[in-house]
């Protein structure tokens, strides 16, 4: 078993040594295992997962779209929520010793001519971060997740805004 492995990981660099894929690697590399660990332990992914499919069922259609991604990723989940000329995006990044953080931050569409004739040719500009947020997945309570789907869908407006000392206060 470990031969096949190893055969099927030689094929694998190989075709990134090729195409030129392959990441330098760093001394200063962040070890983001126990994020990760965290992160399922605590199962937010798949909570966060019953929320997004329990808005989209109650709006009729797909609103919101949602990404997750697979260790050693630093993104671990994305879920995308479009509206007139601009997309906001609740992202959730691993960072070091357990601790994850909640990005949200909006792309505004810029558009052409040829938008006129072909919608999906919009162009997203550079990101705004509006509100990040340092976690802890295991003190995550579903109140927190409907606040922070509540800013999201929202738009970023203030009144839904969640922040750190009002989630400590509300816990304690």
């Amino acid at each position: 078993m470990a031969e096949n492995n190893k055969a099927e990981s030689d094929w694998i660099n190989s075709v990134l040594k090729q195409r030129n894929l392959l990441q330098p690697k760093e001394g200063n590399i962040v070890d983001l295992k126990p994020c990760w660990a965290q992160i399922e332990e605590s199962r937010i992914v798949d909570r966060m997962g019953q929320i997004v499919e329990d808005i989209n069922g109650a709006a009729g259609y797909y609103m919101l779209e949602l990404q997750e991604f697979l260790p050693p990723q630093t993104t671990i989940l994305r879920i995308g929520f479009s509206k007139r000329f601009a997309e906001y995006v609740l992202e959730i990044v691993a960072r070091e010793r357990g601790a994850a953080a909640v990005v949200f931050y909006s792309l505004s569409k810029t558009f052409d001519l040829c938008e006129r004739y072909f919608r999906n040719l919009s162009r997203l500009r550079s990101p705004s971060i509006t509100l990040e947020l340092d976690i802890y997945p295991a003190e995550i309570l579903d109140d927190d997740l409907q606040r922070w789907f509540s800013y999201l869908l929202s738009g970023f407006r203030n009144k839904f805004k969640p922040n750190a000392a009002q989630q400590l206060a509300e816990k304690e």
